[in-house]
């Protein structure tokens, strides 16, 4: 049977270092890989690509949404051909996964080789968790559904905010094992191997397309003042959950990696078909005046809403 392991966490957490670090600890297995993203790049299959895994992307939605659901059974469908001893899947940051058994119950009889699911791994931002975890009905499901959480980015927070966050999370899943750490540095073949069963009970999952938040693409074909692209990512980063991806500019290429008023950008040296920004607003579509005023104001048009 081919294992399914699913990697959770809100936006920003750290899911894709984990990843990276999944891949390198089963790099002796024969693994295939979903990774989903809500905007329509698709940034972490880029920072995930190794040789020898095959990985499938899903775009534009929760893999547990009726928007993109078909694709992820397709996917699902088409790994189980391939004799694989694992498949990772990374869910997007506002993905809940409490009808992945009811998905998993669907594609049995079109499977090749049958899954065994082992359980979810969920990782919890503790720099932000206490601000959002009674706001959004994924993150506790996620939770809930988790045989392990990891607590990263411990070194942002100190000790009472780290007890507060386990106490939590405690309420939403009371026996899960729970890892403090920071850049996700864990025992990962321990975590995976003790993973605990969790609640499978079906339910309707929150992920619908009314509850999706809005998601922007700003593309750019030339090269762009690296000064601005910080003036402007720090103007528009408090009204927005997330903003990831690739641009070029007088600097050299970047990978731009936001989370809330976090701002990271750092040199990326491998080819990208595509240059452009995924924007997840926190603020609905008001966020749209804030865009269109700063990119008039820093880009005149080198960067641009598709």
């Amino acid at each position: 049977m081919t294992k399914i392991i699913l990697v959770t966490g809100f936006l920003g957490s750290g899911k894709t270092t984990f990843m990276k670090s999944l891949l390198d600890a089963y790099q002796d297995k024969k693994v295939g890989v979903i990774v989903n993203e809500f905007g329509e790049a698709n940034v972490d299959a880029i920072t995930l690509e190794k040789e020898g895994i095959i990985i499938e992307e899903l775009t534009n939605g929760s893999i547990f949404c009726a928007c993109i659901k078909d694709n992820f059974l397709h996917s699902l469908i088409l790994l189980s051909e391939k004799d694989l001893e694992y498949v990772f899947i990374e869910a997007s940051g506002l993905s809940d996964p409490s009808n992945i058994g009811q998905i998993l119950e669907t594609i049995k009889p079109r499977t090749v080789k049958p899954y065994f699911y082992k359980g979810a791994i969920c990782i919890v931002d503790a720099d932000s968790f206490l601000d959002l975890y009674d706001t959004l009905l994924a993150l506790e499901r996620q939770i809930q559904y988790s045989g392990a959480v990891i607590v990263n980015k411990a070194d942002l927070v100190d000790q009472e905010t780290i007890d507060e966050t386990i106490e939590k999370i405690r309420l939403f899943n009371n026996n899960v094992p729970i890892y403090v750490t920071s850049y996700c540095v864990v025992d990962i073949q321990k975590i995976v191997e003790n993973l605990i069963d969790t609640d499978e009970t079906p339910r309707e999952t929150s992920n619908t397309i009314d509850s999706r938040p809005k998601t922007f693409t700003l593309k750019s074909d030339t090269t762009l003042s690296y000064d601005n692209l910080v003036k402007f990512l720090n103007a528009i980063s408090e009204s927005t959950f997330r903003i990831k991806g690739f641009l070029e500019t007088d600097k050299g290429q970047v990978l731009v990696d936001a989370v809330g008023n976090n701002v990271d950008i750092k040199p990326w040296d491998k080819k990208v078909d595509e240059h452009e920004l995924v924007v997840i607003s926190s603020v609905g579509m008001r966020i749209i005046s804030l865009l269109t005023n700063q990119l008039d104001k820093h880009f005149n048009d080198q960067l641009y809403l598709v």
